[in-house]
């Protein structure tokens, strides 16, 4: 599956659960890391604070948050 590709007004915030039980939470914006936390909680705020940066730049954000299943939950801004 190929990643999104964004154009300059639209940036995709991906947010993937560890990948081991020790791991940590990993905040993407548009392919790149951003950030590495230790819950589920503080990858969304960080997402969220990323968003609002963007917003106020005039882009648009995507957040898409991987859920247990491997399915994506997607909120657009």
């Amino acid at each position: 599956m190929s990643e999104h590709v964004s154009t300059l007004s639209e940036v995709v915030i991906y947010i993937a659960p560890p990948a081991t039980v020790r791991g940590r939470w990993r905040v993407r914006s548009d392919g790149r890391p951003e950030k590495e936390v230790e819950t589920e909680h503080a990858a969304v705020a960080f997402a969220a604070e990323h968003t609002r940066m963007i917003e106020n730049a005039g882009g648009v954000a995507i957040v898409k948050i991987e859920r247990a299943d491997g399915s994506w939950e997607t909120f657009r801004t």
